[in-house]
């Protein structure tokens, strides 16, 4: 009889601990970045400025990057290259399922007045899962060149005790070096970011 009452205590405590609902702070806004207390190498992910957009299920993330874009001139000679920053905006379904991150058509090689000559090269095919653990949001992707892993990223966004937004990145390059065997080191960054005004 005894071991039955304590099974069934079990049972009616269950719901109450896995039912919790994670805790999801709200990041909305724009962030600026704090170069102090931030790394001084390395790439920032989500540059020095962005801005996030929330909601129940969806996390939207918007940020500058830098297109490159090359053409060969009429009639041949050399390539001419012109670099722009452009704003990307992403969508990030916080679920923890394995989806296609989903990217601007420019990004993606798609263009719909490409001039003749023109050179265009996309980014690898990329898949993530982002989802809410112990108040922070994390996303990991997998960039594929197939049929190769090209790069596993692992992004941490987490609410500091000051308010500041503190973004931690790691990337781990999954290819051998073109003149050798060996792989490049994973690269950690730390970035903090204020709310701007």
């Amino acid at each position: 009889m005894t071991k039955l009452v304590a099974v069934v205590g079990v049972l009616v405590l269950a719901p109450a601990v896995f039912g919790q609902t994670q805790e999801r702070p709200n990041y909305s806004g724009t962030w600026t970045l704090v170069e102090d207390g931030s790394s001084s190498s390395g790439r920032r992910l989500l540059g020095n400025r962005f801005k996030v957009s929330q909601s129940p299920t969806t996390v939207t993330i918007e940020t500058t990057v830098t297109s490159v874009s090359g053409s060969v001139p009429p009639g041949g000679g050399a390539m001419v290259t012109e670099r722009k920053e452009v704003p990307v905006s992403v969508d990030y379904i916080c679920d923890g399922e394995e989806r296609n991150e989903v990217l601007p058509r420019f990004l993606l090689g798609v263009t719909d007045n490409a001039p003749p000559g023109a050179v265009v090269s996309a980014p690898p095919t990329t898949t993530y899962r982002a989802t809410w653990m112990n108040g922070q949001l994390i996303i990991t992707k997998q960039a594929k060149i197939p049929p190769a892993l090209h790069s596993v990223t692992r992004l941490a966004l987490a609410l500091d005790a000051d308010g500041s937004l503190v973004v931690d990145s790691l990337v781990v390059p999954m290819l051998p070096r073109a003149n050798g065997p060996r792989q490049e080191p994973p690269v950690s960054v730390r970035s903090i970011y204020k709310k701007a005004q």
